[in-house]
């Protein structure tokens, strides 16, 4: 049984090579009908804010899953993460968030398992599998990563 795609993703990183291969892989994996791209955690906020301010798009057509690179110019990925807690959120609440990034720190790791809406912190590059399981556990309703 094929799985369904979810709406909307959004990926978050100042790497025009990475945002690349992940829309690539996204596309491949059949995860998603909207792929949205930002260079850093403010276009990514403002584009958040765009969203809740226009009633009319609020209507579920906000990203289901947040791609996060933690190290962007402008306001990094922690910058991000805390604002998105404080202000987005509340209408987010079921948008996870994966945390990607070049290497894996267990600091950082240990530090974004803080917020509840992060359920992954990965190496990347991300893999086609690794989009059809994490597809598959948003759509069964479970946690991914525990």
């Amino acid at each position: 049984m094929a799985l369904e795609k979810l709406n909307s993703v959004l990926c978050i990183n100042d790497s025009d090579i990475t945002l690349f291969i992940l829309k690539r892989t996204l596309s491949k994996s059949n995860f998603a009908d909207h792929i949205t791209e930002k260079k850093d955690g403010l276009q990514a906020l403002n584009y958040c804010r765009e969203l809740i301010s226009d009633k009319g798009q609020f209507s579920g057509n906000y990203p289901k899953v947040i791609f996060l690179d933690l190290h962007m110019p402008v306001m990094d990925g922690w910058e991000f993460l805390e604002s998105f807690s404080n202000e987005i959120w509340p209408f987010y609440q079921d948008t996870k968030i994966i945390i990607t990034s070049q290497t894996v720190d267990n600091d950082d790791s240990i530090r974004a398992s803080a917020y509840p809406f992060v359920v992954d912190f990965l190496k990347t590059p991300i893999t086609v599998e690794y989009l059809i399981k994490l597809r598959q556990s948003l759509m069964e309703g479970y946690s991914f990563h525990e």
